[in-house]
């Protein structure tokens, strides 16, 4: 790509590729917060109060990095992942691309930005037109940006990313009812690769998926990203799909993250009480670490976005809550445990051990794909360094 001169703040946001300053992350959130108002009335509305959807949440991604984003139902993950596309507008809070903010763009610039940030969804069945064939879902990116491939390549360069998907380059032409989910989800990696993006939004991408075919879809991403270079926010709640992907891990509570760091501080030395609560549920195949393997029982409900508790929001259901918690909310800071825990009383302990994968290879059971073996969640963690 030739050279651009950056003039403006959208420009600089919006070249493709546009080259990263030293020491700069490729995505860096600052104080995002996105507060739904609740209304009242048919004719007549008024706002009444406001769902904290999600409430003061910080992070980076660097790039060919993979930032795990684990936590209950409900508890803002996803509302994230719209933040950062922009199908959601902030309340406030900045989102830094390549040190540029990009929080307020539109139009033209917005779409230009989305050529280097894409999403997958979460359920496969949805996310894909039936009207249209696979060909065209995956080739439809290059209508709104046809500077990307030339229209007499669309053809094969289709076929190419079917086939680098696991998929059967012959099935151009099929439609998405004739596909499995996994399948389905294939084709929507194939679409988000289109564009040849630097970041990649996972939303849940193998939630709805039999586990077997979970491991081929996480296998594929990784591969992926060590072939292209990419950078993925990968949101999930099964955290030994997590631990497989992730360099980095963010865990989230009631709208926003109460402990982040590397892929052994959360899993190794966890501090907060509610990632401990979270990683203690997780089901242990081994006898011997089962029988020794301490489950953490939280009572009461999640409390609810639109009335959180004062100070800190886990208090409510904490086991070591005291008074301090109800009177301030702690900081997202390290606390002596190597990685920063939103908690006044952080201690590191392991609750679990291994949770990953082993090299097992699982058969291609679905008709079609010509991708290779997948490998088998739930015994020892891989080695992530070469990420």
């Amino acid at each position: 790509m030739s050279e651009h001169v950056r003039t403006t703040t959208a420009d600089a946001a919006a070249v493709p590729h546009a080259p990263l300053r030293a020491g700069e992350a490729l995505l860096r959130v600052e104080g995002l917060v996105k507060h739904f108002p609740l209304t009242q009335g048919i004719v007549f509305k008024k706002t009444i109060g406001q769902v904290r959807a999600v409430d003061g949440v910080n992070f980076t991604l660097n790039a060919g990095e993979t930032l795990g984003l684990v936590g209950e139902s409900g508890c803002g993950k996803s509302t994230v992942s719209k933040l950062l596309m922009s199908l959601e507008r902030p309340t406030a809070g900045s989102v830094f691309y390549k040190g540029t903010d990009i929080t307020n763009l539109k139009g033209r610039e917005l779409r230009r930005l989305r050529r280097n940030i894409q999403i997958i969804f979460q359920d496969p069945y949805s996310s894909l037109n039936p009207r249209m064939t696979v060909g065209d879902i995956v080739s439809e990116p290059w209508d709104i940006h046809p500077d990307v491939v030339a229209p007499k390549d669309r053809g094969r360069r289709t076929r190419e990313l079917l086939e680098r998907v696991g998929l059967n380059p012959d099935f151009v032409n099929r439609y998405p009812h004739q596909f499995s989910g996994g399948q389905r989800q294939r084709i929507g990696i194939a679409r988000a690769l289109a564009l040849q993006p630097e970041i990649i939004i996972c939303d849940e991408p193998v939630s709805a998926l039999d586990v077997s075919v979970q491991a081929q879809v996480v296998n594929l991403l990784a591969e992926l990203q060590q072939d292209f270079g990419l950078a993925y926010i990968f949101i999930a709640h099964d955290l030994s799909v997590v631990r497989h992907i992730s360099n980095r891990v963010a865990v989230m509570y009631l709208g926003s993250i109460v402990e982040i760091g590397s892929e052994d501080d959360i899993y190794e030395k966890t501090a907060h009480p509610y990632t401990q609560a979270l990683l203690s549920a997780v089901p242990v195949l081994d006898p011997a670490v089962r029988a020794h393997k301490k489950r953490i029982m939280l009572t009461g409900d999640v409390p609810s976005p639109a009335n959180p508790p004062s100070g800190c929001r886990f208090r409510t259901r904490c086991w070591k809550a005291q008074d301090v918690c109800a009177e301030k909310a702690p900081e997202l800071v390290d606390r002596g445990q190597g990685h920063p825990v939103a908690c006044h009383f952080a201690e590191a302990v392991q609750v679990v051990e291994a949770l990953d994968v082993v090299d097992e290879p699982l058969p291609a059971t679905e008709p079609g794909l010509s991708a290779p073996g997948s490998r088998r969640i739930g015994s020892a963690p891989a080695d992530r360094s070469e990420a």
